[in-house]
């Protein structure tokens, strides 16, 4: 099957056939033509078509694979359409000798410098030529488009790398905070927090390169950052997690819904020096998910509302939804009394 899309490195034997054909079209189309146009002379027509082919073939390629791809970039179309027209003239004028010097007596008569058959000379070059060149450009139009495709899928891979090396360092900044925290102040929880902090270390080095990684061990991410939490804050502190529908098998894009979990315990207890609370729910209906976090906040704080909505994790993890999701996702943020986000995608 013929594919314009197709490139060849080269003139392969299958490039040189599907060219072959074409000409062998032309040639074969207006012997028939002429040949039954004028009802005899079909061997002679074939014959002088054979010999317009050393002037039409010359125009053809000239025009499709120097003049077009030369011009087009730089948009010189004038230019383009002038020479175009200047060539095609020089090939009717050569035509028009051609016809002379043919071997055998052609119907028709001598040709005059100025007749309709030299004006059907002239048009029936850039007639020829102009499936060869709507080709090229198609294979040009196509290659391009090809091209600009893997560079916008290059673009958006480094940009969500970039993200999600913006967002684990981020990360993990607050919570080597925390442990040194609990550390200093003796607490004899912070071994088992840096356990907890091995296994989110080991899960984010190792297993989040991949562009989707199982839910499962996402929401094991989210049980041990929230225990970590629990063991920093101790009695000050009421946490809710709750996971509702079949997780087992679903996939999703890694370090998505973390971000929403460290900005609850950020902007609400590490702020509280009083009982505050956090709760997280996730829901997974068929591929949809919704997560939802909701925190309590200080009763004293001043410009939360920026600082709540423009902090680097939310920040990253918006520009992440717009490459990974486009339209597809829906995200609020809602600040009363609590702080309440409600993020929901398709698996």
């Amino acid at each position: 099957m013929i594919s314009l899309a197709k490139e060849y490195d080269g003139w392969p034997p299958e490039r040189i056939v599907r060219h072959v054909l074409y000409w062998s079209f032309w040639l074969t189309f207006y012997g028939i033509v002429n040949g039954s146009y004028y009802g005899t002379h079909y061997f002679e027509w074939f014959l002088f078509e054979l010999w317009t082919m050393t002037v039409k073939i010359p125009y053809t390629y000239f025009v499709a694979y120097y003049l077009f791809p030369k011009l087009i970039p730089g948009r010189q179309y004038v230019k383009l359409g002038a020479l175009v027209l200047l060539f095609a003239f020089v090939g009717m004028v050569v035509l028009m000798f051609l016809y002379e010097l043919f071997p055998y007596e052609m119907p028709g008569g001598a040709t005059d410098f100025w007749s309709m058959k030299t004006v059907y000379m002239f048009v029936d070059l850039i007639y020829v030529a102009s499936p060869v060149v709507v080709i090229k450009m198609t294979q040009r139009y196509i290659a391009q488009e090809k091209a600009a495709s893997i560079l916008r899928e290059e673009k958006a891979e480094a940009e969500l790398q970039m993200l999600k090396n913006q967002l684990q360092p981020h990360f993990l900044f607050n919570t080597l905070n925390n442990i040194y925290g609990m550390v200093i102040s003796g607490e004899k929880e912070a071994s088992a927090a840096l356990l907890k902090l091995s296994d989110i270390l080991s899960y984010m080095l190792y297993e989040c390169n991949a562009p989707h990684v199982d839910l499962e061990k996402e929401v094991q991410l989210l049980r041990n950052y929230i225990e970590l939490e629990k063991i920093r804050y101790g009695n000050r502190l009421d946490v809710s997690f709750d996971v509702q529908g079949v997780i087992k098998g679903r996939m999703m894009p890694p370090l998505l819904l973390i971000p929403f979990v460290e900005n609850a315990f950020k902007h609400g207890a590490a702020k509280d020096e009083k009982t505050s609370w956090v709760r997280v729910h996730l829901h997974v209906n068929d591929s949809r998910l919704s997560f939802l976090t909701e925190n309590s906040l200080p009763l004293t704080r001043h410009n939360s509302h920026d600082s709540i909505r423009s902090g680097i994790g939310l920040k990253n993890v918006r520009k992440r939804l717009d490459i990974l999701y486009a339209n597809r996702y829906n995200l609020t943020m809602t600040e009363s009394d609590s702080f309440l986000t409600k993020l929901d995608i398709e698996l």
